[in-house]
């Protein structure tokens, strides 16, 4: 089998309610997926986060069809492992030098996911099979995208739906974040589980102060509460802070792990498949923290090919606690797809009725989301 030709596609989705963060606000869905096409007829798809900033889209397309595409045509694409050298060995140095590695390994993610897409394909199996795990798994998640308006109505929908924890969004100032946080918990009450994601709104004497009335309120994580730029800043809060300490999302790679690992950085790890390089670094990341017992819960913030691709990780990696799932409208996650999510009671059933990622999309809607 060999790649005949690597597209990029810029899907969007436009949002009726805005979604604030604290760096920023979301006006728009808007992911990139990544076809690699070969000569037997198969056509694995992957997904690159592009959320931030309102650019990203342009850009991966770009990196995409002038970076990617002319290494990988004429490889075979069942050898992963070749594939990935040739890649990381052209644009990693390349991304250093723009200043930018976060892109090139959002890029790099998408086209590991195709591949894997790809190998399931061509054995008629699910990735989760392939990577060992058994079928029919159903997969924890919590309730992510709530707040900082609506917090309250927003997580007691959550609770309703099943769902045994609840994110919240801090970083909109302490006096909104405190009455936040103290008013979900009230309405949620104890038996379910609420976390924090701070965005890295605060620096480390915030981000500590904050961690105490966390504390009081019984909150299970706080998430990036500081940029995560240098282990050192993060290791910071995490040795002054009652409350467990989440990050991952940002940190690129098995060795970009290592590093906060070593830190001591934090007790729960974050990878998304579609920023960290994949489903295969993301199960080497896995791999290398289960023994330190650190736990994983993996972030996603996306479309419907990395969310099938991050049940299908999760199914196999070691250390799970429990997979992020986005309760605000998202389109394209659930509108792109012709067969629905198995979603009830905080769980949800990896898609491995079909192979390789399991999923459908639907032709239909992916010319409607596809931007020209």
């Amino acid at each position: 089998m060999t790649v005949t030709d690597v597209r990029a596609r810029v899907l969007r989705a436009p949002l009726t309610t805005p979604v604030r963060m604290a760096h920023g606000t979301m006006r728009e869905r808007v992911t990139v997926l990544v076809e690699v096409v070969t000569d037997a007829g198969l056509t694995g798809v992957g997904e690159s986060w592009v959320n931030f900033p309102a650019w990203a889209a342009c850009e991966r397309r770009a990196t995409v069809e002038e970076g990617v595409r002319p290494l990988l045509l004429g490889q075979d694409p069942l050898d992963r492992a070749t594939c990935w050298r040739t890649l990381t060995a052209a644009l990693v140095p390349l991304g250093r030098q723009w200043g930018a590695p976060g892109p090139i390994m959002q890029a790099l993610s998408a086209v590991d996911i195709a591949l894997w897409d790809l190998a399931g394909q061509a054995v008629a199996q699910p990735i989760s099979a392939l990577l060992g795990a058994p079928t029919g798994r159903r997969v924890p998640c919590y309730a992510s995208g709530v707040g900082p308006t609506r917090a309250v109505e927003e997580a007691c929908r959550a609770v309703e739906a099943g769902f045994a924890g609840v994110k919240l969004k801090v970083g909109f100032g302490a006096a909104v974040d405190r009455r936040n946080v103290a008013e979900v918990r009230r309405a949620v009450g104890d038996d379910v589980t609420v976390l924090v994601d701070a965005n890295q709104a605060w620096d480390v004497e915030q981000a500590v102060e904050m961690a105490r009335f966390l504390a009081d309120h019984g909150v299970g994580w706080l998430e990036e509460p500081v940029p995560t730029t240098e282990p050192a800043l993060l290791a910071a809060v995490a040795r002054q802070s009652p409350v467990p300490i989440a990050a991952g999302e940002n940190i690129y790679g098995r060795e970009g792990f290592q590093r906060f690992a070593e830190a001591g950085a934090f007790a729960v790890a974050q990878p998304d498949v579609t920023k960290t390089g994949g489903i295969t670094e993301a199960l080497a990341v896995a791999a290398l923290l289960a023994p330190r017992g650190i736990a994983l819960a993996p972030h996603f913030y996306g479309g419907a090919v990395g969310a099938a691709a991050t049940l299908h990780f999760f199914a196999a990696a070691p250390g799970g606690w429990w997979v992020e799932w986005d309760i605000r409208p998202n389109p394209l996650r659930d509108a792109l797809l012709a067969n629905s999510w198995e979603l009830a009671g905080g769980y949800v059933r990896v898609p491995d009725q079909g192979p390789g990622l399991g999923i459908t999309i639907d032709p239909r809607a992916l010319q409607a989301f596809a931007e020209a």
